[in-house]
This record gives C-alpha cells, structure tokens and sequence, in this order.
C-alpha cells in the first residue's frame, strides 16, 4: 500500500507540474478585433424619401414579389413609424419629419443608419434589415427568395 501512495502521489506531483508547464508556456489570449462596419451614405436626393409606405408595398407587389392579401399590421412602437409584415417580410418606415429625436423609434432608425443593426426594444435581440432611405426590410421569414426581395427593395426609388 504504500508503494502505490507514493507512486500515485509522484504521478499526480508530474501532471500538476506539467499543466502548469504549459500553461507558462502558453500565448496569452488576445481579444479579437472589431470589425469596423463602413456605413453607406445615402443619396438624400433619391425620391426615395419622398415616397410612402402604400408606394413600396405596391412597387413589391407589382413585381410579384409579395401579396397584399396577406397585410398583417405589425406593433411599432417603439421601433418605426409603421411595421407591416407581407408573406413572412416585414416592412419597416419611420416618419422622420415627426418622430422625436430623443424617442426609442429615432433611436431604432439611427441604429440602423449608423450600425446596420437595431436591438429591439432593447431585449438583445438583434435584426439586421436592409435599409432604403426611411424604410426597412427584413426578409428573415419571407416566404420566398430573399435575395430577388432585398435586391427589388434596394432598387425602389434610386432612380434619378
């Protein structure tokens, strides 16, 4: 019995000695770098920021890319002017002539314009839609192409 305590105890002696060996000897962790999202400037001459929320749902609708009989009318407070959802994408316009600059909604918008991202109603909960002057898109849920919705999104009111 006691040559198996010492032995164990020698075995136990060298892999403490070990561990702290290579954690010695180890890199010392580093944080990794932020990446610095570049923000796009918008063109504030594009009629864009002249047009409504009846405007792109038609535009989208004309180009077969969403229906309108299936409007759901999404809570917005808090958030945007008006949210509308339309075969799984929702779509986001704030009022910037009347919202208030120091409300949650301004802030959702200038998050969005500055970041790219918006943490909803402050839970954590981060959405990154597609952004066009003072309207938003989230394809998340959209029923069906994404990308062929974002792109026709990203077109409507650019032209000069």
């Amino acid at each position: 019995m006691k040559n198996f305590t010492i032995v164990s105890s020698l075995i136990f002696v060298l892999l403490f000695c070990g561990m702290v060996g290579y954690v010695a000897l180890s890199e010392d962790f580093v944080l990794p770098e932020k990446e610095e999202k570049t923000v796009v400037e918008e063109n504030m001459d594009a009629p864009v920021w002249n047009k409504t929320m009846d405007e792109v749902v038609a535009y989208l609708e004309k180009e077969g890319l969403i229906s309108t009989d299936d409007r759901v009318t999404l809570c917005a407070d808090g958030l945007c002017s008006l949210a509308l959802k339309y075969n799984g994408a929702e779509i986001y316009w704030w009022d910037l002539e009347k919202i208030d600059p120091k409300s949650d909604e301004y802030k959702a918008y200038d998050s969005l314009r500055t970041k790219g991202e918006i943490d909803l109603y402050g839970s954590g909960m981060i959405i990154m839609p597609k952004k066009n002057g003072p309207f938003a898109l989230l394809s998340t849920y959209y029923e069906g192409d994404p990308e062929i919705l974002e792109k026709a999104f990203e077109e409507f009111g650019q032209e000069n």
